[in-house]
């Protein structure tokens, strides 16, 4: 009796589930390149004037003289059609945006005034508090509000990742990712074993982590070198 010979076809199915993973791994180039980038750390110089990436730190730091707070509520209505009726349907969309405005007095004197967005800054007159803002080519924002009188710190996570990936490359993330479904699904069902899915989530997940961990190690390490510059400051500031 003849024993049927399976080490071709068992060879021609792990040379298509390798064939299939290399493909997938050409597709994932970028998001391993996204991977690099994000678990790359937020350090912040000794003189708290500019960070790794390129990216330059500025600071106020002053006494509040007095506050305001304004709200910007926007509506957006979208009307349409449901899919496959010709019934009408609309989407309502509601925007509210917290403008907070300081003026403040230097430790020269001269008054200043602040206006930060969506921050909900918690600062009154008298007390003294600091504002750092990154700047990079055209982009400028406001990421950390110090109240040295309460010594509470507001750092706006959204703003510290638009310092970790821009608002552009996000976009370009998104999409991206969107587009590579599709494929890495069809590799993984025809050939790969699942092999390519896996490994597009398994980058997936250290992109999540990385930006995590590195937003989490810039508020303890990096805020600690922020708040020593602007406590100096703020020091003078109390004792004048």
């Amino acid at each position: 009796m003849d024993v049927p010979d399976t080490t071709g076809s068992t060879f021609t199915g792990a040379t298509v589930v390798v064939a299939m993973t290399f493909f997938a791994l050409l597709l994932c180039l970028p998001l391993i390149g996204y991977v690099v980038w994000i678990w790359r750390p937020l350090r912040v110089n000794s003189t708290a004037t500019g960070l790794r990436r390129g990216w330059r730190l500025g600071h106020v730091t002053g006494e509040v003289l007095a506050s305001r707070r304004d709200t910007d509520t926007t509506v957006i209505t979208e009307y349409g059609y449901f899919p496959g009726s010709s019934y009408p349907s609309s989407r309502t969309q509601v925007k509210i945006d917290v403008y907070d405005t300081l003026n403040l007095r230097l430790a020269d004197g001269r008054s200043h005034t602040v206006q930060v967005l969506n921050f909900n800054v918690t600062a009154f007159r008298g007390q003294i508090a600091s504002f750092w803002t990154a700047y990079k080519g055209q982009s400028a924002f406001t990421f950390a509000v110090l109240n040295h009188t309460t010594r509470q710190q507001n750092v706006n996570d959204r703003q510290v990742f638009k310092i970790m990936l821009s608002p552009v490359l996000q976009i370009v993330f998104v999409i991206y990712l969107i587009g590579l479904v599709l494929p890495i699904s069809f590799l993984s069902v025809f050939g790969g074993k699942g092999i390519p899915l896996l490994m597009w989530f398994v980058l997936l997940i250290l992109f999540v982590i990385g930006q995590r961990r590195v937003r989490r190690k810039f508020g303890a390490k990096g805020m600690a070198t922020i708040w020593r510059v602007s406590q100096a400051e703020a020091q003078q500031m109390f004792h004048a």
